[in-house]
């Protein structure tokens, strides 16, 4: 008995021994590269064509995380999508006055008067290029027609129309490609023909994927004939694009770049505008500066809707078909292209990795005779290989110095491990700080300490800084069973940081049931967008909250309120704190300020409150209304308070009145603003502020300035 168990013993401990562990590892990758490449060898079905498969997966991926292209600014889509074929919710106001609004409310496809109206809407606005990706074959409405040939004979230099390749069957029952062209009405005299291209594109694998662009083709080419001398030839869509804005188009296919952020999908570069958004004249001054953001740029006019069926695979992700042919011309117009690899150079290719795995497996071993043998053999399995394919002069590198080139290639697997290695220490440590500090801080920690030893040394940044507060919650820890309490602030808190992390925040730290965010801690951002992104965080978080709430009262958990104060401005960025204990955080007036602010989101009844240094910087500040000029306790200066505008414009009115009445001392006539404002209005909170105002005082003093001192924080 007791031999039997101290064998089971004997067994355990073995099986539980990391050597052992680690040679039978060793021994199974080395089977595995092995039986690659015997496979290989013997041409086993699907594992043959592993090599290839693994060649583009590695090019795709490759190309996603490349990064080099960036998206061009003089590149736009105006997208037919669905806000669009619905003319973009437009009041009856609005469809009254403009007949291209009318045409674009009714049944798709639109008047063709409706495509006029855009070409001379962009073309007067200075727009370069306007590329249409619609084919016009076939003739409508000749008053339609007619429209659209006016409008494409005055800006003719302007134009680009789409042809197409199309199946079709002929009367022997073949199915064969023909051209389908725009109709000669837009096309106009051959001496001076509007510019055409086709918006085909062919995939060279099985797989459906497009990563390569034709940039010319003939219908026998398209066929799967060879190009007879003498047959036209036609351009595709990019290169006439693209020649138009000056660039030099490739006379071969060519595997084009994306310009796609590391991480992102090709979708998300090149965003569709809604197209309807060009006839709304509220969007062309504000969004579009009255056109001036067309100017000298490339404009792309096409589908931006499922409901086309026109959603192009390509490596970095699916892609509307418009957003194809635009990363298509930026990578004309950047000479952007990935060199094809010779046969001679895909065999190299595949030594070098098969030399690396040997590599990789070989650090394992300590005796380096073993090791030494291991790559020999693999070495002459792969010589062997590549003479079998056919790469004849590789096996001049089957000589004496070939031991020379796998020790290298050993080497190299060495440093390679040593890399991969640091990189899941490095992910590894991010874990670790992402407990304590936002995704912001951890990256730049573990991506380039000493910028973060830099930061954190103390600097004056630009930031904008948010509080949020729950209200009512010091007498809700006095009511509540205390468990259940942490239990919803925990669950609140996690969901408000999930938010603020979305829109690129920085949690600065929580302050009891409060929360302290900042944007710009740690570089310069651009203003507008940390701005952008603070006040959309906020927005977030109150519609979070919203669903939260609905949550809570289906397990009958009282709700949580919350009001949010947001500003911007100069503060003292480093880590703060003692020997034992540092925080990286913000400090300064800008962050004080913002807690006032937060606080006066009670006073005012409101969720949320911004000052007018984060309006300023916004694009879109005109959504906006002043609510208050306020004198904070402890500060001297006064504070413009800001807060989103009713959906109902007779609201901002009365509201933009009241507050410039009571602030220019005619209080008499604030107080007949306030008359005008209902109990369910969007400002009635405000409202009850004023009430409470002029309540207690019926005149200004003879010193007044105008701003309202706040007794309390």
């Amino acid at each position: 008995h007791r031999t039997r168990r101290q064998g089971m013993t004997s067994k355990q401990d073995k099986s539980n021994n990391p050597r052992w562990n680690a040679d039978v590892k060793r021994r199974l990758l080395v089977c595995l590269v092995c039986g690659l490449v015997a496979a290989s060898l013997w041409k086993i079905p699907v594992v043959h064509q592993l090599p290839q498969y693994i060649e583009i997966k590695t090019r795709d991926i490759l190309m996603q995380s490349d990064g080099r292209l960036k998206p061009r600014e003089d590149l736009v889509f105006l997208g037919i999508d669905t806000h669009s074929m619905q003319a973009g919710g437009a009041s009856e106001e609005e469809l009254a006055g403009s007949e291209t609004l009318q045409r674009m409310s009714g049944q798709y496809p639109w008047d063709r008067r409706v495509y006029a109206a855009v070409i001379d809407r962009l073309a007067d606005a200075g727009a370069k290029v306007i590329v249409l990706d619609i084919v016009f074959a076939q003739g409508s409405d000749p008053e339609q027609d007619q429209a659209l040939a006016d409008a494409i004979a005055r800006h003719r230099d302007k134009i680009v129309l789409t042809s197409a390749f199309t199946p079709m069957t002929t009367h022997s029952g073949d199915d064969v490609m023909q051209m389908i062209e725009p109709a000669e009405a837009f096309l106009g005299p051959l001496e001076d023909e509007t510019g055409f291209g086709y918006a085909n594109f062919w995939s060279l694998e099985d797989d459906g994927v497009i990563r390569t662009a034709h940039f010319q083709r003939t219908l026998n080419e398209v066929n799967g004939h060879e190009k007879h001398p003498d047959e036209h030839v036609f351009e595709s869509i990019a290169a006439v694009a693209a020649r138009k804005m000056g660039g030099a188009v490739p006379d071969r296919p060519r595997r084009f770049r994306m310009g796609v952020e590391p991480g992102r999908k090709a979708i998300n570069s090149y965003e569709p505008l809604s197209l309807v958004t060009i006839f709304s004249e509220k969007e062309w001054e504000v969004n579009y500066k009255g056109g001036e953001f067309f100017k000298d740029k490339l404009v792309m006019i096409g589908p931006a809707s499922p409901l086309f069926h026109d959603e192009p695979q390509t490596a970095a992700g699916q892609v509307y078909g418009p957003q194809l042919h635009l990363h298509v011309i930026a990578a004309i117009l950047d000479e952007a292209w990935y060199d094809e690899i010779k046969p001679e150079g895909r065999a190299l290719f595949w030594l070098c990795i098969l030399g690396l795995v040997i590599g990789l497996v070989c650090a394992y071993y300590s005796n380096k005779a073993l090791s030494l043998s291991v790559c020999w053999l693999v070495y002459a399995v792969v010589m062997c290989l590549l003479m079998m394919l056919g790469v004849h002069w590789m096996n001049r590198l089957f000589g004496g110095w070939g031991v020379g080139l796998v020790y290298s290639v050993e080497m190299l697997g060495l440093i390679i491990w040593q890399a991969v290695r640091e990189r899941a220490q490095r992910v590894q440590l991010h874990g670790h700080l992402q407990r304590s500090m936002s995704p912001d801080v951890a990256d730049a920690i573990v991506r380039a300490p000493e910028g973060y030893y830099r930061a954190a040394a103390g600097n004056r940044r630009q930031v904008t800084v948010l509080f949020a507060d729950v209200r009512g919650f010091t007498h809700r820890s006095e009511q509540q069973d205390a468990g259940e309490l942490v239990s919803q602030l925990n669950e609140y808190l996690g969901r408000m940081v999930e938010v603020i992390f979305d829109y690129g925040g920085t949690v600065d730290k929580f302050i009891g049931d409060a929360i302290m965010a900042t944007w710009g801690g740690l570089d310069d951002s651009d203003l507008e967008n940390q701005n952008k992104a603070a006040i959309g965080a906020a927005q977030a978080m109150l519609r979070a909250l919203s669903e939260l709430n609905e949550v809570w009262r289906e397990s009958d958990k009282e709700s949580f309120r919350i009001g949010i104060g947001i500003h911007h401005g100069e503060a003292i960025v480093g880590e703060v704190g003692s020997d034992q204990r540092t925080d990286f955080t913000v400090i300064g007036d800008a962050v004080n300020l913002a807690s006032r602010i937060e606080g006066l989101t009670k006073a005012l009844g409101v969720e949320l409150l911004v000052s007018e240094a984060v309006v300023e910087k916004l694009a879109d500040g005109a959504q906006w209304i002043e609510v208050a000029k306020v004198r904070v306790k402890g500060r001297d200066g006064g504070v413009s308070l800001w807060m989103p505008g009713s959906e109902i414009p007779e609201e901002n009115e009365t509201m933009q009145s009241l507050v410039g009445k009571y602030a220019s001392g005619d209080w008499r006539g604030a107080a007949d603003e306030l008359q005008q404002i209902q109990g369910d209005s969007h400002f009635a909170g405000v409202a009850r502020f004023y009430q409470d105002l002029l309540k207690n005082e019926s005149a200004p003093s003879p010193d007044w300035d105008g701003l309202i001192t706040m007794r309390s924080k």
